[in-house]
């Protein structure tokens, strides 16, 4: 059933740090307005707390829920008790009360106008009143102004693009996995005929650009990594570049990227870390929100990492609702159920954020065909030349240029904080932010007592990204790496270096762990972004789960040769 709508524009109050609360529609309970304060840079700094909080609830085994859940509570109560205050909370209640009596849902549509409001986690509000969160009882939107736009007649099926990018230098994705959980999640859709399921792979500028153009796509569903860039405060999306290595590129860029396309999809899905991130000056400066500025209808992205089965969750439940002609919104909060029930206690239905564009109706999708859905053939990749059709199974990257391209050093590296894949063992990653804030969210002796040690010796070659040690790392267990040999960063001899790299400060621009020396020996945990300094050897305690793993902080491995000798003893 349709929702009613209640909206409200949030903005910028009379004095700083004040804030108006303004209801522009509502269903029977008026248009008041009230003014409240906020501290708006507090909330914002309580983010990696938040995200920690949210992560660990995913870790079933081990977890204090009162804790976890008293942080996201504490600071959606403190959001709606500002922002709906007074008149404006008895707009709201009377809002919910009419529609119920109707039958209706409410979406609470927020309008944000004030720069940095887009950067709290609006998605956690809590009424103390009712003890509810609101985005688990109505849909709750992040508004964009636009004028009306006609729903879009589909005749099935839903044209789904898959896009997978595991750009060499970030923690790599398992692209067989990460295609098995979606076509998981749509299997029922794409049987019956109503959905219609694509991939390119290796997601390249290039390769995007000519698949936009050779066909006509409803939704989009970016799986990848995702940052943003504190120094022009702007999202990111890393792409494949042409040396393989990330390319990122900018929430601008990419809109003007899909504006190419002929209609532009009416819904991209951003499965990426902080791609519902927004920043503290500019309204639209997240890669979601710039998406929806730029034309785009509908954008679902992920304020936090999010785990394995919650994003499978999610997936399966969101294109469900869709596939059954539910507004855009009610699909997103079918994924925060079905999150919900993928375990208790987790919190992580407060992680996919939701930006509109006017209605939230974008599909009406017809009738399947009766011929349809009898023998459903394989999703189909669109990595298919333009003369092909789109359902063959031969790989050929569109707009590919095929010439030969010499590698590039990469120099941006050191501008963005990076959090990882998000559906890449996430977990790993929300635990690594808790220890950096020195939390102990599960109780207990965060470094464990007793255990036992394990060894393991292996190579490290000086043109190989990274080698896996062979051990597997848990929260607290501490690593000894004792590095030796020596390697050639070419030909010449004076190239030769040991485990310690360029001892001298030497070419800076070349490494990918910016605190360390150019081409010495670093290391990191499969589940996490961060890396550390290894050099000769170092001792290093574990801030999350995962196998360890050796390599070289050198952009450009092509040239090296040799191979450094580590061994690694493990103190559980």
């Amino acid at each position: 059933m349709d929702p009613a709508v209640m909206e409200l524009e949030i903005g910028p109050g009379p004095e700083p740090g004040s804030y108006v609360t303004r209801v522009l529609r509502s269903v029977g309970g008026g248009e008041p307005s009230e003014t409240f304060r906020l501290d708006l840079d507090e909330l914002v700094d309580r983010r990696p707390l938040l995200e920690a909080s949210v992560l660990a609830s995913a870790v079933s085994a081990r977890r204090v829920l009162s804790d976890t859940e008293a942080v996201i509570q504490d600071v959606g109560r403190r959001l709606f008790d500002a922002a709906f205050a007074g008149s404006v909370a008895t707009a709201y209640r009377t809002s919910i009360a009419v529609a119920s009596e109707r039958g209706h849902s409410v979406q609470i549509s927020l309008r944000l106008t004030a720069p940095g409001l887009a950067a709290l986690p609006w998605e956690a509000l809590y009424d103390a009143d009712t003890q509810r969160y609101l985005c688990r009882k109505e849909p709750l939107v992040r508004n964009v102004p636009a004028p009306h736009t006609p729903v879009l007649q589909i005749t099935p099926p839903l044209r789904v693009l898959g896009m997978i990018s595991s750009p060499r230098g970030l923690p790599m994705l398992d692209v067989e996995l990460e295609r098995a959980r979606l076509e998981e999640a749509l299997e029922p859709h794409i049987a019956d005929g109503r959905v219609e399921l694509s991939w390119l792979e290796d997601l390249t500028w290039d390769g995007l650009h000519a698949t936009l153009l050779e066909d006509a796509w409803h939704v989009l569903h970016f799986i990848g990594h995702g940052a943003y860039d504190t120094a022009t405060d702007e999202g990111v999306l890393a792409f494949v570049g042409r040396d393989g290595r990330a390319d990122y590129v900018t929430a601008s860029s990419l809109a003007d990227l899909l504006d190419e396309a002929e209609p532009t999809p009416r819904l991209v899905v951003l499965n990426s870390c902080q791609s519902g991130t927004g920043g503290p000056t500019d309204l639209f400066s997240g890669t979601a929100a710039a998406l929806a500025r730029s034309g785009i209808r509908a954008v679902a992205a992920m304020q936090f990492s999010i785990s394995d089965t919650a994003a499978l969750a999610f997936s399966r439940a969101f294109y469900t609702a869709l596939a059954h002609n539910r507004g855009i919104d009610e699909a997103v909060r079918s994924g925060r159920i079905g999150i919900l029930g993928a375990g208790r206690g987790t919190l992580e239905w407060v992680t996919p954020v939701l930006y509109l564009r006017g209605d939230a109706h974008l599909f009406d999708l017809g009738p399947v065909a009766a011929d349809r859905g009898q023998t459903p053939l394989p999703p189909a990749r669109a990595e298919e030349t333009a003369q092909a059709p789109v359902s063959t199974a031969e790989r050929v990257q569109p707009g590919a240029d095929t010439t030969p391209d010499t590698p590039r050093r990469w120099t941006r590296w050191g501008r963005w904080a990076i959090v990882g894949g998000a559906v890449v063992l996430a977990v790993g990653a929300g635990l690594a932010v808790a220890a950096a804030l020195g939390l102990n969210l599960f109780g207990g002796d965060p470094g464990g007592s007793g255990g036992s040690d394990s060894t393991a010796e292996l190579a490290v070659p000086l043109d190989v990204d990274w080698v896996d040690v062979g051990l597997y790392c848990t929260l607290g267990d501490e690593v000894v790496i004792e590095v030796s040999g020596r390697g050639w960063l070419d030909e010449t001899p004076e190239s030769q270096i040991g485990p310690d790299g360029l001892t001298g400060g030497e070419r800076p621009e070349w490494r990918v762990l910016s605190d360390a020396n150019t081409a010495s020996v670093i290391g990191r945990l499969s589940t996490t972004p961060e890396m550390f300094a290894v050099g000769t050897g170092t001792t290093y305690i574990c801030p999350s789960q995962g196998d360890l793993q050796l390599g070289i902080n050198d952009t450009d491995l092509a040239d090296n040769s040799g191979e450094f000798g580590a061994v690694v003893t493990l103190n559980q």
